[in-house]
């Protein structure tokens, strides 16, 4: 009589239910296209699970974004800059920020908790 036992590495929640950050997750869907594993194979290579890395690998995550629409014919007073806060965090852009320079700004404060 044979006895086969197979022996699998524990892991602790916090690793199990870890958060990648975007550029983590970037990094692991760089890496898969560059490499020859199927997503499936991939996925489990980096002891990912399999539907969460076809998410990412087919853009289906979306980061949370917590903006408020704004009706511009409800506005009484002249708007002369965007404020954004974020925490303890208060930017104040002017309107005549330019496209690029607002996008640099955003991109900043995405890495700001």
């Amino acid at each position: 009589m044979k006895i086969h036992c197979k022996f699998e590495e524990i892991k602790t929640m916090e690793e199990v239910m870890k958060k990648y950050t975007r550029q983590e997750r970037e990094k692991f869907i760089e890496d898969w296209k560059n490499g020859s594993l199927s997503k499936t194979d991939y996925a489990k290579s980096i002891g990912l699970k399999v539907t969460t890395f076809y998410k990412w690998a087919e853009g289906i995550v979306k980061p949370k974004q917590n903006f408020v629409e704004i009706d511009p014919k409800k506005i009484t007073n002249p708007v002369r800059e965007i404020i954004i806060e974020k925490g303890s965090l208060t930017v104040h852009i002017p309107m005549s920020v330019s496209n690029n320079e607002l996008q640099t700004v955003l991109h900043a404060l995405e890495g700001i908790k």
